[in-house]
């Protein structure tokens, strides 16, 4: 039995959505603003203690590499 609650599950099924998505991404932007997004990933994990705050600030991140990108996302 996991012990996340069905919010922090869904949250990290959306992260690891997105991240996948991006990752597809053929544009030289947004690969390397997920250069900079594995980096904070990495630096979250020192600073909050928290699953959830780690991952709502990841879901901040991913939503900003998209709006800096628009239209470079592969769709689903």
């Amino acid at each position: 039995m996991s012990s996340h609650s069905p919010e922090t599950e869904e949250l990290r099924q959306t992260i690891d959505h997105l991240e996948q998505r991006l990752g597809l991404c053929n544009s030289n932007r947004t690969n390397e603003l997920m250069g900079h997004y594995w980096a904070l990933v990495a630096r979250l994990e020192v600073d909050f203690r928290n699953e959830r705050d780690r991952l709502l600030a990841r879901s901040g991140a991913l939503a900003l590499i998209q709006m800096a990108d628009p239209g470079e996302a592969p769709d689903d």
